[in-house]
């Protein structure tokens, strides 16, 4: 395992709530996790994956070695039909607990304390004392775990808009490789992004199409990318996609009277983010060269997820990839999948399909196998496809090779011998 150095960034899971919280060491002040507070500037130079608690506002490490409270049961017969839970079988009271955490005592002896002193422990079935000392544990023994920041790990948090199964499909069908270009037109977050910039590495470009007033570069920040591989990031605005084909841009302006881009209170109006990152205006002058870029570039790959409609930003961009490329576009709308599909099948491409990411997560436990009560089963419509163009092409370009016409010999027929 890695070790934690100075100036990285940590990311904090409770195992309680199994919330988590990316943070940059060393930190001068505390670090929340509802319901705790500490202090975790201890960590540099510990390695990652180590569980700690939390003792007078400070973390202890958790001897591992020691065996767990709660172990694998077997089905037993028992049932619990003559235990009354009516709070009079703990003769521990509340004040009592609250005395031993003020005295530093751990969790962990919280909860032996609490199993010598119920009287109803020793009757109760296998599987009810594991319900019942995992509850207690969280309550009492909340462990705070330290990992390293990863896209798998940022897919599974809560806030996350992309699950881990649907971000490999994206991935997997967009063909990222290493040293590729690639366009990223995403919302909210950069997880995508960060996803796509990793698998490129540093001697690829990615190119993501943002829509707020700043770029998102949230998780690239927390996977610590050095330097040479920011620089391999480019960023351009959503309301200046418009500027690739100024025939529409055209049109808009005449119909309008003025240009929607321009004005800033329809931009607000439109803005999903609902958040105002910065009073900062989006100056086109900013993005010259990335637009001379997108203009004159072909890219490998196209990947567009967001909530919005995507038809408008798969027709802006559909040029800018090159023959055989790849183009992934996820959305939770099934006609609006139809009609990019419709029109990438009228453009021309390859291996056209649309799939609806299921998943469903199976607790497997001995005797309690069953699908979990809460979780989210769909994750989108998912459109896949690989562009092509009539012609012939040569290895590497994206201009078809035109081919002299070739004069047809004449035939002279022999006449017939008389």
């Amino acid at each position: 395992m890695s070790i934690i150095k100075h100036g990285t960034h940590v990311v904090f899971l409770n195992s309680k709530t199994g919330e988590q919280k990316c943070v940059r060491l060393p930190r001068n002040s505390d670090v929340y996790i509802k319901p705790l507070s500490f202090q975790a500037d201890s960590l540099i130079g510990q390695r990652f994956g180590q569980k700690y608690q939390v003792v007078k506002h400070k973390l202890v490490k958790i001897d591992e070695s020691s065996p767990p409270l709660t172990e694998p049961v077997e089905h037993c017969g028992k049932t619990n039909e003559f235990i009354k839970d009516d709070g009079a079988t703990q003769i521990l009271s509340q004040n009592d607990i609250e005395e031993m955490k003020s005295k530093g005592i751990t969790g962990d002896e919280i909860v032996k304390n609490l199993v010598e002193n119920s009287t109803s422990f020793n009757v109760k079935t296998e599987f009810s004392k594991a319900k019942w000392l995992k509850k207690k544990i969280n309550k009492h023994q909340p462990n705070i775990i330290v990992k390293k920041p990863s896209i798998r790990l940022f897919a599974s948090s809560s806030v996350s808009k992309l699950r881990p199964d649907v971000l490999a499909k994206i991935i997997n069908n967009a063909n990222i490789w290493s040293g590729s270009k690639a366009i990223v037109v995403e919302c909210k977050d950069d997880l995508l992004t960060s996803a796509v910039s990793q698998r490129v590495g540093l001697n690829g470009t990615v190119l993501q199409v943002f829509e707020q007033r700043l770029p998102h570069n949230m998780y690239c920040k927390w996977l610590d990318f050095s330097q040479e591989h920011l620089k391999a990031l480019k960023y351009y605005p959503l309301k200046f996609l418009g500027k690739l084909n100024p025939n529409a841009e055209q049109e808009d302006l005449n119909k309008n009277g003025s240009s929607n881009c321009d004005d800033e209170s329809i931009d607000q109006k439109h803005e999903l983010g609902k958040r105002k990152r910065e009073g900062k205006t989006v100056n086109f002058e900013d993005y010259k060269t990335v637009f001379e870029f997108l203009k004159t570039e072909k890219f490998d790959s196209l990947v567009i997820s967001a909530f919005y409609d995507p038809f408008p930003v798969l027709e802006l961009l559909w040029n800018s990839l090159r023959s055989s490329g790849n183009l992934v576009i996820r959305t939770e709308y099934l006609s609006v999948v139809l009609q990019c599909a419709n029109f990438v099948n009228e453009k021309g491409c390859s291996e056209l399909s649309v799939v609806d990411q299921w998943f469903r997560e199976i607790q497997v436990l001995p005797g309690r196998t069953h699908p979990d009560m809460r979780m989210q089963t769909g994750g989108g419509f998912i459109l896949s496809c690989t562009k092509i163009c009539d012609g012939i092409y040569e290895h590497g370009s994206d201009m078809p090779v035109v081919s002299e016409p070739k004069e047809i010999p004449s035939v002279q027929v022999a006449e017939p011998m008389e």
